[in-house]
């Protein structure tokens, strides 16, 4: 009996396994080929993560800051590393300038700021006042 069913399963398995084959259809002469897209612009990649820090602000509010590229943008989350992200953005560079611009990073609608990272920073959120926080 055992020597049976050891003769089986191998047989089974090679069955099994031709069940599993397909053919790919060959190449059709008469195919039109497909035009590249042409004119197409250049993608261009989000800054990543350089680093990332948790926070408690003044009032107990936990942030946690995503800051981006070089310094040039930041995600601020309140309360949770789940909650959705306010962006922040440095100033915007202007052509043939040789320093860096001055001044803190600000959201798109300007109610959110954020100035300095590492162990302090100071943030200004929507619905708050401005305060300093200090890294975990």
């Amino acid at each position: 009996m055992k020597k049976t069913l050891l003769l089986v399963a191998p047989l089974s398995m090679l069955a099994l396994a031709a069940c599993n084959q397909s053919e790919t259809p060959a190449a059709d002469a008469d195919a039109v080929p497909v035009p590249e897209a042409t004119n197409t612009e250049p993608v261009v990649m989000p800054p990543s993560i350089t680093a990332s820090n948790t926070y408690r602000c003044a009032d107990s509010t936990i942030l946690y800051v995503d800051y981006l590229g070089k310094n040039e943008a930041a995600d601020i989350r309140v309360g949770t590393k789940t909650a959705s992200p306010v962006r922040v953005n440095a100033p915007k560079v202007e052509a043939g300038a040789t320093e860096p611009p001055k001044g803190p990073m600000k959201s798109e609608d300007g109610k959110t700021s954020l100035t300095g990272s590492g162990a302090q920073i100071n943030v200004q959120l929507a619905d708050k006042g401005a305060q300093t926080c200090k890294g975990n």
